[in-house]
């Protein structure tokens, strides 16, 4: 009966981290067609209005691009260090593919100093390793 216990909840345990790389792929295989998206919307250039929205369609697409591929780094790898590059990368999207007012992008930009303090000086050497 004990081992079945045992079995069983080793089982459970697995179960998260399964369903983890299954999201996972999923969302490799979006970045796949984001990507070829983001290649097909650059040789466009009938559909933008002016350079100025071209170009930040562009950058919207390719951030949404990165963000992701980055979000399922954080699913794969467990670390802290995956978790605030995650932060810093869907804050900085907001900046440069934003038109906001200038408080909030002060908001942002001391957002992002304090993600990077926190990496550089508030990180412990586990920190940085893979959590299993």
């Amino acid at each position: 009966m004990e081992k079945s216990k045992k079995l069983a909840r080793k089982i459970i345990a697995k179960i998260p981290n399964f369903l983890e790389k299954i999201i996972g792929i999923i969302l490799l295989v979006g970045v796949i067609y984001g990507g070829f998206n983001l290649i097909m919307e650059a040789m466009d250039f009938s559909s933008a209005e002016s350079a100025e929205s071209y170009l930040e369609d562009i950058l919207n697409a390719a951030f949404n691009v990165v963000l992701v591929i980055e979000f399922v780094r954080m699913l794969v790898k467990h670390s802290m260090s995956t978790i605030i590059e995650v932060l810093i990368f869907a804050i900085a999207r907001g900046l440069v593919a934003g038109h906001e007012e200038p408080l909030f992008i002060l908001i942002r930009v001391s957002a992002i100093a304090v993600l990077f303090f926190i990496r550089k000086y508030l990180f412990k050497d586990f920190d940085f390793e893979e959590e299993e």
